[in-house]
């Protein structure tokens, strides 16, 4: 088969893929969850942070945020905002690929518009889902909201965090298997292996949002079940937004202050802190996607102690590099704890394995298949939909959004 022939461009080098030619940089749109900052936070933030880091030549990469943690106002704008702008830049002539992150509700809804655009102008789209919760929300809806959202979130790449979401992604946005993308979250490895905690009494901490979903509460009863004598040599740190006053009240009633601290949001550095004091990594959710917290904590050496949601089973094996436990089982969970806290080879030998399995998802690998992505989109024919809406639009325009 003759190779293809590169079309010129101003741009810079050229390339050939399996699929067709591509000029480089390519320019991808990223839309979704601002950054890691203040008001912006979980493991969609962090993806969005990893993102803008990449300083590969081969991609110009440039993020609009569609949602903030932060007062209705504030949220309001950055949504509305965030879909025009969006928009605009894709009719300016300025992205190659749109690759959006979504999960579920508003969410959808702040995507449906980017993703119209790029469909009427023949950009290839990829989308993200990093929501478990997804499908239990799409399969609740009225049966004209399903084939609306399914119709809103048509794109030529569906990327999703884990094998688990494969089958029940394809049943209900109703995509072949074929464009289907596996990519699990990326975690950033430390230079050196983390020894082991020896420090008496043991720490462990719970990462995430406080609340019924990640287990807090079944976690403070599993606390409260351990025998007096395990209990005092384990202090927990609970740092997360979300119900954090029920928590602590909870903990209270409880009177587990002195094993138990609910801390709150914390930032990266207070987070690596802990991380690096903690023997043990404790998030009993009752569902997930694929947690950055669980790949943070194994990442550091810390046993996770988790349950077998979403695509936790296929990162963490129970007995090998971790423990699981059935969601809503206080009683496991606590059993599962004081294994950990009285058996110290068990401990190490389960921290020394979760490093070693953080490391597959390394940022590195993460970003070879997210590349691999983009170029695969890029190289797509584009083809403009007959039913093109902006027929009038120039983009001449609109030259003053071709500023980075």
């Amino acid at each position: 088969m003759p190779e293809p022939r590169l079309r010129e461009s101003a741009r810079g080098d050229k390339q050939s893929t399996a699929s067709g030619p591509v000029r480089f940089p390519i320019r991808i749109l990223t839309v979704g969850t601002a950054p890691t900052g203040p008001n912006s936070r979980g493991g969609m933030a962090a993806v969005t942070q990893l993102l803008i880091e990449d300083n590969d030549p081969r991609f110009h990469i440039r993020s609009v945020s569609t949602y903030v943690d932060d007062s209705l106002p504030v949220w309001l704008w950055t949504g509305i905002s965030g879909m025009l702008k969006a928009s605009a830049l894709l009719l300016a002539g300025v992205v190659d690929v749109l690759h959006v992150h979504f999960s579920l509700r508003g969410s959808v809804v702040r995507k449906s518009l980017p993703l119209f655009v790029a469909r009427m102008l023949g950009i290839p789209t990829i989308i993200h889902c990093h929501s478990s919760h997804f499908f239990t929300w799409f399969d609740g809806l009225p049966a004209p909201l399903r084939r609306a959202v399914r119709a809103a979130l048509r794109a030529d790449y569906v990327v999703l965090l884990g094998e688990s979401h494969m089958v029940a992604s394809s049943a209900r946005l109703g995509f072949e298997v074929s464009k289907a993308r596996l990519l699990y979250n990326p975690v950033v490895m430390p230079r050196d292996a983390p020894p082991p905690r020896t420090r008496r009494p043991l720490s462990a901490v719970s990462l995430g949002r406080l609340g019924t979903n990640k287990g807090s509460y079944d976690l403070v009863r599993a606390i409260g079940l351990l025998p007096n004598d395990i209990r005092a040599d384990l202090r927990i740190t609970l740092a997360g937004d979300g119900e954090v006053d029920q928590v602590r009240e909870f903990v209270r009633a409880e009177a587990l202050d002195d094993t138990i601290d609910v801390v709150g949001w914390v930032g990266p550095a207070d987070r690596d802190r802990l991380l690096a004091e903690s023997a043990i990594f404790v998030l009993p959710s009752y569902s997930e996607g694929l947690p950055m917290s669980v790949l943070e904590a194994m990442a550091n050496g810390v046993v996770p102690v988790t349950t077998p949601v979403g695509a936790i089973p296929e990162v963490v094996t129970d007995g090998v590099n971790g423990l699981l436990v059935k969601p809503g089982e206080p009683a496991q969970l606590a059993a599962a704890l004081q294994a950990l806290i009285v058996d110290t080879k068990l401990r190490d030998r389960l921290a020394a394995a979760a490093y070693a399995r953080a490391g597959k998802f390394d940022v590195a690998r993460w970003r070879d298949a997210l590349h691999d992505v983009w170029l695969a989109a890029a190289s797509q024919p584009r083809t403009v939909s007959p039913r093109w809406p902006f027929a009038g639009f120039r983009r001449s325009d609109a030259a003053i959004l071709r500023r980075p």
